[in-house]
């Protein structure tokens, strides 16, 4: 049963680091005046417009060697489609941003103190471990 436990322990603490990147990513993605700009990237509205964004492409209109097909609206199956939506915060004409924004600093918050609780954990088990292991008599 320990080694479960502590299976599972280094499993959530190593996971977690890249849930914590990714909540943080996305909200950031999702809200960009946390990093001072006032609104979404070039890219994010080349797609919306339904427009080719090309890799690398200046905001003066400087070329680049890839472009990326836009996202085709009509297309796929309706699990597909509403998985988008709730992606990029609706849900039909509903705008639920919001709620996305809040399940992701729920996530962060969670996770941060998950990372907090198990290192406070394997630090406790090491303390313990030493505790039980008597110092080895010192030879003069």
């Amino acid at each position: 049963m320990r080694k479960m436990r502590n299976l599972h322990l280094w499993i959530g603490l190593i996971s977690s680091i890249f849930l914590l990147v990714e909540a943080v990513t996305g909200l950031l993605l999702s809200e960009p005046w946390l990093i001072g700009q006032t609104e979404r990237g070039e890219m994010h509205r080349a797609m919306q417009e339904g427009g080719t964004f090309r890799a690398g492409q200046a905001s003066d209109g400087g070329a680049a060697a890839a472009p990326v097909a836009p996202r085709a609206e009509g297309g796929g199956t309706s699990l597909g489609m509403f998985i988008r939506q709730l992606h990029e915060g609706r849900i039909g004409s509903l705008d639920i941003r919001w709620a996305v924004d809040l399940a992701a600093v729920a996530m962060i918050i969670l996770t941060a103190t998950g990372i907090y609780l198990s290192i406070r954990t394997l630090a406790a088990g090491r303390r313990r471990k030493q505790k039980r292991t008597p110092a080895a008599p010192e030879t003069v």
